[in-house]
């Protein structure tokens, strides 16, 4: 079942779900923002705990004809849903379907028997200048991504694929079929504000929307702690297909709009959110903060930009920027089949790269369109998935079993509180990947493999919100 992009194969979890999740109620986004860390677009310190372009849609507007009233799905005064404990505990996930532990079957792909493998044991994270490129490359549809500004000073749009902005230009863009959507950002307003996600219908007939994800207010999971996070709990129920919003298959006439999900943001708070949505035919897509938190405001916001402080990416980058734009994919597929020879020995990719990081290969996704200035491709990868398969076969060199062990590793440096902290999926079972200054490995899997013997593990997860790059995977053999 390919969670991240396929709203076919989630009809057996939407069944399970749709009784206690209503189609369009309200979830919280959670933002990331401060002091910018050098080795990625993101900022990162603590915040306060906060108290509590087609013409006839751009006429409907000004005579007020897109002022719905049954459109308006969305109960600004939801309470927030407990979605059970973020603990880190291991679950039963099996039915994600996460990629098979074979110990003894022979892979029927050629493993890589020229990987320049170096002598010895790692004593801590591999060295950048050893980092092979990552085989594989994008897979999956297109991602919205709002996170420029992320810091928000005001109502109005944050990003929209309609038309350029009105004070930062950009390139209109299509989206239809199935695409993602992420954001990002921090309310310093000065009051109580409303992001959400507004869909209009361009069209001259009726579109069908649907969507479903999760998205949360740092007022929510009370504040921005590791495991506690709304980027951590955002990370979590993506990758688990454990969406609080559902959106239901929803028509929307010609020259009207729908808020699919919305959010009471609090002064000096965070909202994080990932989404999946389908259209059936070509939609506008605004992320916003509003007021009051209605359709008719969200509607007229739409032609205004928010205040706040844009960032400008360098061409090409440093500077980095923030992402306001569509970017191609929404996951990074990597197969890696490996031949394992004696050790002591060890060999290391690099994972979640970008231009002008100082590493050969380049993993962020290109935008299809962007805002101008804004990033030109998806730095951090954030809201993105990798999804890696590493089957390992005994080189057959000698009869002596190898020890292998994989591990993934963040590689940032600076004063973050944190280089990753989010969840992820380890052979069919949730694993937490917490990577903090002193602590940035996770191992993967540590094991015997006999002669002539197979293993494949398979590990998944989205990069969340607050995380710094670059990353590797390591493979030793002792």
């Amino acid at each position: 079942m390919r969670i991240d992009r396929s709203f076919a194969s989630r009809a057996d979890t939407l069944e399970k779900l749709a009784p206690a999740l209503a189609w369009a109620t309200i979830f919280g986004l959670v933002a990331c923002a401060t002091e910018p860390d050098p080795s990625s677009s993101r900022s990162d310190r603590a915040l306060p705990a906060d108290g509590g372009g087609i013409a006839h849609l751009d006429s409907a507007l000004v005579d007020g004809r897109l002022d719905a009233t049954v459109q308006d799905v969305l109960r600004p005064d939801a309470g927030p849903r407990d979605m059970g404990s973020l603990d880190g505990a291991r679950v039963d996930v099996g039915s994600l379907d996460a990629g098979a532990l074979d110990a003894d079957a022979p892979d029927a792909r050629a493993p890589d028997a020229s990987l320049p493998w170096r002598a010895g044991i790692l004593s801590g994270p591999p060295s950048r200048a050893q980092l092979l490129p990552l085989p594989g490359g994008g897979s999956g549809p297109p991602v919205l991504t709002s996170n420029n500004p992320e810091i928000f000073e005001g109502p109005g749009l944050l990003y929209g694929n309609a038309r350029p902005s009105p004070t930062r230009g950009g390139t209109p863009v299509r989206l239809e079929g199935e695409f993602g959507v992420y954001l990002h950002h921090l309310n310093r307003s000065g009051s109580v504000k409303y992001v959400g996600i507004l869909v209009t219908n361009p069209n001259a007939a009726n579109v069908t929307i649907e969507a479903r994800g999760s998205g949360y207010s740092q007022t929510e999971t009370g504040g921005l702690g590791l495991g506690s996070s709304p980027d951590f709990r955002v990370s979590r129920e993506w990758i688990l297909d454990l969406p609080e919003t559902i959106v239901q298959p929803t028509e929307i006439q010609p020259s009207r709009g729908l808020l699919v999900w919305q959010k009471r943001v609090n002064d000096g708070a965070e909202v994080d959110g990932r989404f999946g949505l389908r259209a059936s035919a070509p939609v506008f897509v605004y992320v916003l903060a509003t007021d009051a938190g209605t359709l008719s405001e969200a509607l007229t916001r739409s032609r205004e930009d928010a205040p706040g402080d844009y960032r400008t990416s360098g061409s090409p980058p440093p500077p980095y920027g923030r992402e306001a734009g569509v970017y191609a994919h929404d996951t990074w597929t990597s197969t890696i089949t490996v031949s394992v020879p004696a050790g002591p020995k060890n060999v290391a990719f690099m994972v979640n790269t970008a231009t002008g990081g100082g590493l050969p290969q380049i993993q962020a996704f290109p935008a299809i369109g962007h805002y101008d200035v804004s990033a030109a491709e998806a730095v951090g990868m954030y809201g993105n998935v990798y999804d890696f398969e590493l089957t390992l076969i005994h080189d057959g060199a000698d009869s002596t079993s190898r020890r292998v062990r994989v591990a993934f590793h963040s590689l940032a440096t600076g004063t973050a509180s944190r280089w990753w902290d989010g969840a992820g999926v380890l052979d069919g079972a949730e694993i937490v990947v917490r990577h903090v200054p002193g602590a940035v490995t996770t191992t993967l899997g540590d094991f015997s493999l006999g002669p002539r013997a197979t293993r494949t593990l398979r590990f998944r997860a989205m990069v969340p919100g607050l995380a710094a790059i670059p990353q590797a995977l390591s493979i030793e053999t002792f």
